[in-house]
């Protein structure tokens, strides 16, 4: 808190401050040899030579006493409270001119200049004003809840902590794109939470409960193939999950339904009265109105994955049969379960459906109307197919492996790594494929790859040696579209190659297990991290760098400060203030000018950067 008034500052004299006459006559009874004079201001020893200061400060209209004031001497570097009579008093002083600096919460700043003369007392009453205190904007952050959640008790549950609790925030940030199943976020919030029970579980699978219903069908199970409910969900839907390893905690609508086998609560996120992809909201669908004609009605999906795509377009086009010319055009929106219906046709009539989901058209569909009430559900490729990006190494020494081959087996896509061990396949189709890998001189090896709609998959294979009996390594991992975008792999590539700057992706970054961002960084060759006290700073291994740049996501926060220059004193924040290790999802280091990347070279890159990408 600051105190807005600016400083003042007046002369009082000694004896003659202009004060009432009765407080005049108290203050000269105050500096004598009475008994009265408090404990703060009685007089020790003194020279004759030396004076004194005796201060009493009041409120200028009550005329109060002002206690617990804060005042300083300035000249001498002596500082006093005024005690519960509103006095302070100062002794030992050398005749001259001394200044008194005033600060109190309630009266502000003001600054006294008093007289001493010999070994007389400078007395002064002084008088103060009240003032306003002025603060600065005050901003207070509110959690958006929505109230759907909020009705439903997710708040209060994730309060009591006896599941594993994944708020609207958390799945917005962690979102796989808004095309992916709903099985394949699950299956990730899965290896978030504790381990699924295995004794006392009557079905062998957690239940699953969707908006307060049970979704589980018959054949669904979750190790590894999830429900059909879940497989329809896009992740776009998803607004809120939680996971319960057992009984304990779980919503009276889990609960009812439990089986000993833990259970998946999921709350799509119809409070944004919206899908977040394609628009819709509460749709209500037609109702048919004459008996004698036809209804078409069905479901819409995405061609790729099969998820349900509520808030679609279907543009029907009805004609007379033999008339093609000027056909009535009749547009209709899915409703949140992504159903369709169209009504009132009579049987005479011609009837075209096409499908249009963010910004991607299905071809013009005849629908026969052989029947009544006509069930067809509609299809439009709305995500397109992944990618695998991977590099291929030798387990023994860790070199990289050329001329490789990459077998995608269920359709025959396949490639070689180059002289670096890197290979990429693209327009691989969503869902999991069977991919070998061999070379000759090495075991060969084959693992199942799940492929995400619109995402590249990461995978980093270390063969062995053939014939040494050890199972290769694989590990899989789906590039974060933020860091995609901002060409944090095409960086960690062209590194790996080149030997030039140090990458860490989230899951290196999660088993270093650092408790502070500096920790973290001070464990990256190259980088020196030095701290006083609290304040952590990052600089390069080298005499004439204090400290590097620090980017994070991509904005300069921290600039370079070599050992001759001292223009950027200010900028001097601790890197521990910054960012938490837990938000990091991915770490760029370039100790030297020279392996700088032109996003991060600037003006001042002589002492490297460090890049920062939060989740």
């Amino acid at each position: 808190m600051r105190l807005s008034r600016s400083p003042t500052s007046k002369r009082v004299t000694p004896a003659s401050t202009g004060a009432a006459p009765r407080r005049a006559a108290w203050l000269c009874l105050l500096i004598g040899l009475s008994p009265a004079l408090p404990a703060s201001a009685q007089a020790p020893e003194t020279s004759e030579l030396m004076g004194r200061i005796v201060a009493q400060l009041v409120d200028a209209e009550s005329g109060a006493p002002i206690e617990g004031a804060f005042v300083a001497l300035t000249t001498l570097d002596r500082r006093a409270l005024s005690d519960t009579i509103g006095t302070v008093a100062f002794f030992d002083l050398p005749p001259g001119s001394y200044q008194l600096q005033i600060r109190h919460i309630a009266y502000g700043t003001q600054t006294v200049q008093i007289d001493v003369q010999g070994v007389q007392s400078a007395v002064a009453a002084i008088p103060l004003s009240q003032t306003a205190v002025q603060v600065g904007e005050l901003e207070v952050l509110i959690e958006h809840r929505p109230r759907f959640l909020e009705e439903k008790g997710f708040y209060e549950r994730q309060v009591e902590g006896l599941g594993t609790y994944f708020d609207p925030q958390f799945v917005e940030r962690w979102n796989m794109g808004g095309w992916t199943t709903g099985n394949q976020f699950v299956q990730l919030l899965l290896d978030l939470s504790p381990a699924m029970p295995v004794t006392g579980c009557v079905t062998g699978t957690p239940q699953v409960i969707i908006d307060g219903q049970p979704s589980m069908d018959d054949d669904g199970h979750l190790n590894g193939r999830p429900s059909t409910a879940l497989d329809m969900l896009a992740t776009y839907s998803i607004g809120a999950v939680e996971v319960y390893s057992n009984s304990h905690g779980i919503p009276y609508e889990a609960l009812r339904t439990s089986t000993g086998c833990g259970s998946i609560v999921i709350w799509t996120n119809r409070w944004r009265g919206r899908t977040r992809e394609l628009g819709g909201g509460d749709i209500e669908l037609c109702q048919p109105k004459d008996p004698a004609h036809r209804v078409v009605e069905g479901t819409i999906r995405d061609e790729f994955t099969g998820v349900l795509l509520p808030g679609a377009h279907v543009f029907a086009l009805r004609y007379p049969a033999g008339k093609t010319l000027d056909p009535e055009t009749i547009e209709i929106i899915s409703d949140r379960n992504a159903r369709y219906r169209v009504c009132d046709i009579p049987r005479d009539h011609v009837l075209t459906l096409q499908v249009e989901a963010a910004d991607r058209k299905s071809a013009e569909l005849e629908i026969p109307l052989d029947a009544q009430f006509v069930t067809r559900d509609l299809t439009v490729r709305v995500a397109g197919p992944g990618d695998i990006a991977g590099r291929v190494l030798d387990r023994s020494t860790g070199r990289p492996v050329a001329a490789a081959d990459i077998l995608v087996t269920d359709d025959g896509s396949r490639t070689q790594t180059d002289s670096d061990g890197y290979f990429a396949l693209e327009d691989v189709m969503p869902g999991d494929h069977l991919v070998q890998i061999s070379h000759l001189g090495f075991a060969p090896m084959q693992e199942m790859v799940s492929i995400v709609a619109d995402r590249t998959v990461d995978v980093r294979v270390q063969l062995s040696a053939d014939p040494i009996a050890l199972e290769p390594l694989v590990v899989t991992a789906i590039r974060d579209r933020r860091l995609e975008i901002r060409g944090f792999y095409d960086r960690r590539i062209q590194g790996e190659r080149t030997g030039l700057g140090t990458f860490l992706g989230a899951e290196e970054i999660a088993r270093r297990v650092a408790a502070q961002t500096s920790s973290l960084l001070r464990e990256i060759p190259g980088l020196m991290v030095t701290c006083s006290g609290r304040d952590c700073v990052v600089g390069a291994a080298r005499s004439d760098c204090e400290r590097t740049n620090v980017y994070i996501n991509g904005t300069l926060a921290v600039g370079e400060r070599r050992s001759n220059i001292r223009a950027n004193r200010q900028n001097s924040a601790s890197i521990d203030e910054l960012v938490l290790p837990s938000e990091i999802m991915g770490v760029e280091a370039y100790p030297g000018g020279a392996s700088l990347p032109a996003e991060f070279s600037g003006t001042t890159g002589r002492c490297g950067a460090v890049a920062i990408w939060t989740r």
